[in-house]
């Protein structure tokens, strides 16, 4: 087994490692787009099955012929890098075993994360009601333009609230953790964020991403 990416991530850590950028870079040689067999990205590109086999042959051959070509000009790359026994020892033989935890996936309880969405969600909203409440009015806190105006102009927490480069008040994490003895409203705000970004990020997100064939979640190394 020889994977050209993998050799090529140890040997330039930093650069791109696709076929095609590995074939211009090495062998100075530019593959057929797989566009041209199946069409740009939307509602009408084609898949493989649609595309004539003598077109399909030829195309799979060049992508079989570049690879050996790599695997050639990569492997003295490897040695002279000392990546080769790192390469052969470690690196590959965890292909297979990465490429087992991806088809297995992650079984994912959605009935258990949507109660907990529910659960998040009024949470939030009772969190919501009391910064108001320190407010004396409603406003979006997700908007740092609002929030600012709030904690700086309304509640005048701090007597030299730090600027944006565009003269808007700062209310990043970092600064609102240095102000968060100067009023109750300030943990709030906090516990507010990070609860929205638990329910928006995970909570609510990763039922979407769950395999309807297999009801599991698959990961990509």
């Amino acid at each position: 087994l020889f994977d050209t990416m993998l050799a090529h991530y140890l040997v330039q850590p930093d650069m791109r490692h696709n076929m095609d950028i590995l074939a211009e870079t090495y062998l100075n040689y530019k593959p057929v787009p797989i566009e041209d067999l199946i069409g740009k990205k939307g509602k009408k590109q084609l898949t493989v099955r649609n595309v004539d086999p003598q077109v399909l042959k030829d195309y799979a051959c060049e992508d079989a012929d570049i690879t050996l070509q790599l695997r050639l000009a990569l492997e003295p790359e490897l040695k002279e890098a000392a990546g080769i026994d790192l390469f052969n020892n470690i690196e590959v033989p965890l292909v297979p075993v990465l490429a087992s935890m991806e088809a297995e996936g992650v079984k994912l309880d959605i009935q258990a994360l949507r109660d907990y969405s529910l659960q998040l969600e009024k949470e939030i909203i009772g969190i919501e009601k009391e910064i108001h409440g320190h407010a004396g009015i409603e406003f979006n806190i997700a908007s740092p333009k609002q929030l600012g105006e709030i904690l700086f102009e309304k509640l005048v927490i701090t007597d030299k609230p730090k600027k944006t480069k565009t003269g808007q008040y700062s209310t990043g994490e970092d600064i609102l953790i240095r102000l968060i003895n100067k009023h109750p409203v300030v943990q709030m705000i906090l516990d507010f964020r990070q609860l929205s970004k638990l329910k928006s990020t995970y909570v609510d997100t990763l039922p979407d991403m769950v395999n309807p064939r297999t009801g599991r979640i698959h990961t990509s190394y």
